[in-house]
């Protein structure tokens, strides 16, 4: 009407394409199954809820990440330190005011000065009241050393070579610087070895003595104060530290061994040989009177000696090496003649010359040389 134009029907137009439209039954989760082209996937796997855990971490992590929670959370850490620091200073402070303990005085109680009138009052006091005589203390061996078993040479060996059969080994005229091919080295009228034996030097013009030559020397025991002549060229070893034993060695292995042994004072020489000297025949001692007068008893082939004062024993023992023979049976012989129980005042007496040296081709032919000398 009056120029308003007339609205035009609205045409329908047809749509070819082919729509899939959403079954109503899907809707309101009636039918989840899914349908494809006419197939039918399974259903879906049920699982838990985790809808509510997952809201609740949401939540807390929400909280934290305001700052006012930050704030608060850093003054209580600030606080906890504040009060930490504050009860170690009070503490410190409490201990330093606490007194100290009292240490208990100890009353030095000083030495009363030593005046000559306690000397004497103490020398007084360790006076020996008895008015029986003072005797000598006699040293107590050890027990183990006392019950050792002496061992022996065997009896009849042969000296070692002697080229001059002068009475002394080839081996011994080294240690005494004598002519090995001379009977007489010094030419004086008494062969090499009776000037040994009677202690007086085999290579100086007579009367020098064998302690004065250089060729031997003197030793005195530290505890037994007993002497002896011994080789320079020997060495000496105190087998324990009261030099009960001692040992002169050779540099051949051979040597003299030196035992002091205390005896029972109610028993004799002969009861104390027959208990210590195992093996050995009382028979076969003889006399010995040396060049000091010291009395003792030797072994026939002079290689054990014995002298006894009082109720001391001294051994002089000859241990031969690994040679078979025996080189130095005329030192063991100097050795006796020198033996002194103390210090003595005793000279050494003058040779005896004698018309020619023995024969010395038996063991035991130096026992005659022995009983020839002392004439």
């Amino acid at each position: 009407m009056f120029g308003r134009k007339k609205k035009q029907p609205i045409k329908k137009s047809k749509i070819s394409a082919n729509l899939q439209v959403m079954p109503e039954t899907f809707y309101g989760a009636q039918d989840p199954v899914l349908h494809y082209g006419g197939e039918t996937s399974k259903p879906l796997a049920k699982t838990k809820a985790t809808g509510r855990s997952n809201l609740a971490l949401g939540k807390i992590v929400d909280f934290f990440k305001k700052k006012i929670v930050l704030y608060i959370l850093l003054g209580v850490v600030f606080i906890i330190i504040i009060m930490l620091i504050s009860w170690y200073y009070i503490n410190e402070a409490r201990q330093s005011l606490e007194p100290a303990p009292v240490k208990p005085v100890v009353e030095e109680i000083l030495p009363e000065p030593v005046t000559e009138e306690f000397i004497e009052e103490k020398e007084i006091e360790a006076a020996p009241t008895s008015t029986e005589p003072i005797t000598e203390p006699i040293i107590e061996e050890p027990q183990s050393l006392q019950e050792r078993e002496l061992e022996f040479p065997r009896i009849l060996q042969t000296n070692s070579p002697d080229v001059d059969n002068d009475a002394l080994t080839d081996l011994e005229e080294e240690i005494f610087n004598t002519d090995s091919g001379t009977w007489d080295t010094d030419g004086d009228g008494y062969y090499d070895g009776q000037e040994v034996f009677n202690l007086y030097n085999p290579a100086g013009q007579a009367p020098v003595k064998l302690i004065d030559s250089g060729l031997v020397a003197e030793y005195v025991n530290p505890s037994w104060q007993y002497r002896v002549y011994y080789p320079i060229t020997w060495q000496v070893g105190e087998v324990d530290s009261q030099a009960n034993q001692v040992l002169f060695s050779s540099v051949t292995g051979d040597f003299i061994e030196i035992s002091a042994f205390i005896k029972n004072s109610q028993e004799t020489f002969t009861d104390w040989f027959s208990r210590k000297a195992s093996g050995q025949k009382f028979t076969d001692l003889q006399v010995l009177n040396n060049r000091f007068k010291e009395e003792g008893q030797k072994r026939k082939d002079d290689l054990t000696a014995y002298f006894v004062q009082g109720n001391n024993v001294y051994v002089l023992i000859y241990h031969p090496g690994t040679t078979g023979f025996v080189p130095f049976r005329h030192i063991m012989q100097m050795m006796q003649q020198s033996f002194r129980q103390s210090k003595t005042l005793i000279e050494i007496p003058e040779q005896v010359l004698l018309p020619a040296p023995p024969n010395f081709t038996e063991p035991i032919a130096t026992t005659t040389f022995t009983e020839e000398a002392e004439i």
